[in-house]
């Protein structure tokens, strides 16, 4: 997870493409409405990228209705992300997806882009449709600078929204921090593994991990 930096501030011409395509009512401005007053849906925030308003680069997450802006990821970081991938595509059954840095739809107001994300096979086939709670196996993140936030308040969204399971790498002491049991207050189980312990995932059984191999 990368560190929030703030609130994403839009161009002229991306406030003008809102309007155009529906997205802001017509007439708005900021000189009027900050872009952080306005709470944007999934559905809008997803409009955004499909018609061309934010681009993959633009490093943004939707929560409660607030578009953030993110830092961008550092080398170490970027490192264990692409690590994770190769490790997770070649244990996991075929039809289950690894999403790299894809959007989840929370709840209406919120659609956060975890680092990677384990998709049931249903999720996986729907084309039309980004991946809700019931469709995610397993939420990864990668913590460096946002390890807190991480920790915290995106632990407790992802919790009080059904996320079966979670797995936070903590960059500074080389250690996975595995969370299940999501209740509205929080993972109810919170567990740390090292080097020389071995996990499974939780909705994957049969696939079993030693914590040396995801922390090469």
């Amino acid at each position: 997870m990368r560190k929030v930096i703030g609130h994403y501030k839009f161009r002229e011409d991306q406030r003008s493409e809102l309007v155009k395509h529906g997205i802001l009512p017509a007439g708005w401005h900021p000189d009027t409405k900050s872009d952080s007053s306005y709470k944007f849906t999934v559905d809008e925030y997803m409009r955004m990228a499909e018609v061309g308003i934010l681009a993959r680069e633009d490093k943004v997450e939707l929560i409660d209705g607030v578009i953030l802006e993110m830092a961008p990821i550092g080398r170490p970081h970027e490192l264990r992300v692409n690590r994770l991938v190769r490790l997770f595509i070649g244990v996991v059954p075929e039809n289950v997806e690894v999403s790299i840095q894809g959007t989840i739809h929370l709840n209406d107001m919120t659609g956060p882009e975890p680092d990677i994300a384990l998709l049931t096979p249903e999720a996986s086939l729907d084309e039309e449709n980004i991946p809700r709670p019931n469709g995610v196996l397993l939420v990864v993140e990668v913590a460096g600078s946002s390890l807190r936030r991480d920790r915290g308040d995106k632990a407790r969204r992802y919790a009080q929204n059904g996320i079966p399971e979670l797995w936070i790498f903590v960059l500074e002491t080389d250690e996975v921090e595995v969370s299940r049991q999501p209740t509205p207050e929080g993972y109810a189980d919170v567990r740390v593994y090292r080097r020389g312990d071995a996990l499974t995932i939780q909705a994957l059984p049969g696939v079993r991990l030693a914590v040396d191999q995801l922390l090469q």
